[in-house]
């Protein structure tokens, strides 16, 4: 594995160093990629030849299948298997992607480099690019988000791997970091966005590719595994702001290993520079010019930044148990939710101002997914198990002494997470912190004594098969006839409002990636600019398509130039309470005065909470064609 880890992390620092370079040249482009891809394997091929280390041991295949006969392999196996079936059979359907991590790259493509774009949805521009360098060959060369998914499914085929040599480093037993480096990915969080294209995942891996280089560093010397180390963590920084705390376990990791640095000075050099490359510094750079804040959002407009770090502290706590405790299928989660909510205290609630906006749906869905019952349930057995006295006699040797600086270095990231955090998805974005956050709990003694009980081991897979439900009740990636049961239930149960909420649900997301598809069908081919006027949270992504051959502008960032001169653009899709917010005349009045008809409308359901929703293509007659109509 060491050789195919450290060839994935070079690869994704190339791709984001490929995709600034190419952008300073203004050839951010298919023929760009080709030559930058061609380059890398060249490279990597010279690399492999000198060095004469395989990309994967031999008999690889062999000891796979043999750990595939025993029931937690078994179970990942299966997992990993779903991942790549669901991932294959469905377009990608992750929320914040399709609004605007996936639209960002085509307007890079469209105008050839990296730029603020002018768009009421500042995510667009604010946010770390890392994933998106690294997802943008694929878009690039095959006019398709399909292959997308293979990002996150490498890395999660990496985790079981990384897990077992950190957990081993840092002096974890090894029957028990053989047990968990199974069973941790099976974390719901994570076996979600295997066959997604949600980027917290990504963190994870980086995360764990990091330490696991900086951690091997410390043995062999290589400075080529500082060198990695060093890019797997300025990648994790580059891919969301809310990882940079992480930086910290991963310095930790590598520093004792960091004097090798000054024995190649000349190549740690280079090394260095494109570590900063990759890394979050760029972006922060750019928010600074274009805004006046390194984090893009210098008046908290989305309520991110929290003011009082006990409220943080108090609301993430909340929001943690609450989803680190959910089942694979959840009946009712709703109502439960709800209440839950409404039992916190009056100030949490206004010091915490997206709070109430967290959703428990009755499946785990990948926007917002944490560990889960599978994994938090038997953690918290273990240390119940410690505290009752199982092992206590291992523990009064060493259990607290051997408490690696890593492990507190994270737990350290973790408080300052959730002190400043405000975010309602705060357990989804902390997918990259818990790993070497649960690594003390894996040092407990307990966990020996508790392996050597066969009802224990019993218990953990089960749980561990409470992923596979997970997976194949998925309304993102269904791997059922989701679509007709669902909609013969609610129509042979029309009273019951859970079968409903299903059929609305899984037929949503069946279309959610091309969720305009109705309102585009009705552009003629030779409309190659389309107007967008929708709100900050609304995809303009299915407008784009065919890839390559159409730009989408957004027009309400700056509604009065819109205003002003209205048919500057043949083609303007329109939702209705949108352009209630912009103008106080109706659409449908509106658009005859100024030479405008409504060719389509129709009531699409964007969000299942949002419920259906009216959207209008409009399209405005040519300067030329009014002047013709005039002489006439």
């Amino acid at each position: 594995m060491p050789a195919a880890a450290l060839i994935w992390v070079w690869l994704c620092a190339w791709l984001n160093f490929t995709g600034w370079a190419l952008s300073g040249l203004h050839e951010l482009n298919a023929g760009g990629y080709a030559v930058a891809l061609l380059l890398f394997a060249a490279g990597a091929g010279l690399w492999l030849k000198r060095t004469g280390v395989a990309i994967f041991p031999r008999g690889a295949g062999r000891k796979l299948f043999r750990r595939g006969r025993r029931p937690l392999p078994a179970v990942y196996l299966s997992v990993a298997a779903l991942v790549l079936l669901g991932g294959a059979l469905y377009a990608p359907t992750n929320f914040d992607a399709l609004t605007y991590r996936l639209p960002r790259l085509l307007n890079w493509l469209d105008a050839g480099h990296w730029g603020w774009i002018p768009t009421c949805n500042e995510r667009m521009n604010y946010s770390g690019v890392a994933w998106e360098w690294i997802a943008l060959p694929i878009l690039t060369l095959t006019h398709s988000d399909r292959g997308m998914f293979l990002i996150n499914a490498l890395g999660f085929l990496l985790m079981p791997g990384l897990l077992f040599s950190i957990s081993r480093q840092l002096g974890v037993a090894r029957k028990v970091a053989w047990t968990w480096m199974w069973l941790l990915p099976l974390a719901y969080g994570y076996v979600t966005q295997a066959g997604s294209i949600g980027n917290d995942l990504t963190g994870a891996w980086l995360c764990l590719l990091s330490i696991y280089f900086g951690l091997r560093a410390r043995r062999s010397g290589s400075v080529a595994e500082v060198w990695t180390a060093l890019l797997a963590a300025a990648l994790l920084t580059g891919v969301k702001l809310s990882n940079l705390p992480l930086a910290l376990p991963c310095l930790v990791a590598v520093w004792p290993a960091l004097g090798q640095l000054r024995k190649h000075l000349a190549g740690s050099l280079a090394a260095a520079g494109l570590a900063v490359v990759v890394s979050a510094l760029p972006i922060m750079g750019l928010n600074w010019l274009n805004t006046g804040s390194w984090n893009g959002d210098p008046q908290n407009k989305y309520q991110m930044q929290m003011a009082n770090p006990v409220a943080g502290l108090l609301g993430n706590g909340f929001l943690l148990a609450e989803q680190s405790f959910v089942p694979p299928v959840m009946p009712g989660s709703n109502r439960i939710n709800h209440r839950l909510t409404d039992a916190l205290p009056h100030f949490l609630q206004t010091q915490f101002p997206r709070l109430r906006s967290n959703k428990v749906n009755e499946f785990p869905g990948e926007e917002g997914a944490g560990l889960g019952l599978g994994v938090t349930l038997p953690l918290l057995l273990v240390l119940g198990a410690a505290i009752a006295g199982v092992g206590r006699r291992g523990f009064r040797k060493g259990g607290v002494t051997r408490l690696p600086l890593v492990a507190l270095a994270a737990w350290i990231s973790v408080l300052f997470f959730m002190a400043k955090m405000g975010s309602e998805a705060g357990p989804r974005l902390m997918l990259p912190y818990y790993p070497l956050a649960v690594m003390p709990l894996l040092l407990l003694p307990a966990q020996r004594e508790l392996l050597r009980r066969r009802i224990w081991r019993a218990l953990l897979v089960l749980l561990a098969l409470g992923a596979l439900p997970v997976l194949v009740l998925s309304v993102s990636r269904p791997l059922w006839p989701a679509q007709t049961i669902s909609r013969k239930l609610a129509q042979a149960h029309p009273e019951n409002e859970t079968f409903r909420r299903l059929a609305t649900t899984c037929a949503t997301y069946a279309y959610r990636n091309d969720f305009l598809a109705p309102i585009r069908d009705s552009l003629p081919d030779s409309a190659g600019e389309i107007g967008f006027i929708a709100g900050s949270n609304d995809s303009d992504y299915s407008l784009w398509r065919p890839f390559g051959q159409r730009r989408v502008k957004h027009l309400r960032q700056d509604s009065s130039r819109f205003f002003q001169n209205p048919t500057a653009i043949e083609w303007v899709v329109v939702k209705e309470n949108a352009w209630s917010e912009i103008c106080p005349v109706p659409l449908a009045v509106w658009a005859p005065e100024h030479h405008a008809k409504i060719v389509r409308a129709l009531a699409i359901t964007e969000l299942v909470a949002g419920g259906p929703e009216q959207w209008f293509l409009l399209h405005f007659e040519k300067p030329d064609d009014l002047k013709t109509r005039a002489g006439h």
